[in-house]
């Protein structure tokens, strides 16, 4: 029985590692893009916060420079 729980308990470490190894990837490819959005837009775009925006979303939230819809918040107005 107690192999069971031993096995239950590291299948569940296992997966939580998985799960936090693929979170880290997707925060790191928004961080990745809003660094792109920035050298593309440059002092049009609001790279802090797009960052933060990565970091509040755990990398759900991906922008795409090349779709200025998924970056309205963070473009600055030019008047």
């Amino acid at each position: 029985m107690r192999w069971l729980t031993w096995l239950v308990i590291s299948i569940a470490s296992l997966s939580l590692l998985i799960r936090d190894e693929v979170m880290g990837t997707s925060v790191s490819i928004c961080i990745t893009n809003c660094v792109q959005c920035k050298q593309m837009y440059g002092p049009y775009f609001k790279g802090k916060a797009c960052g933060d925006s990565c970091l509040s979303s755990n990398g759900e939230w991906v922008p795409d420079c090349n779709n200025p819809g998924t970056l309205r918040s963070f473009l600055k107005r030019l008047y």
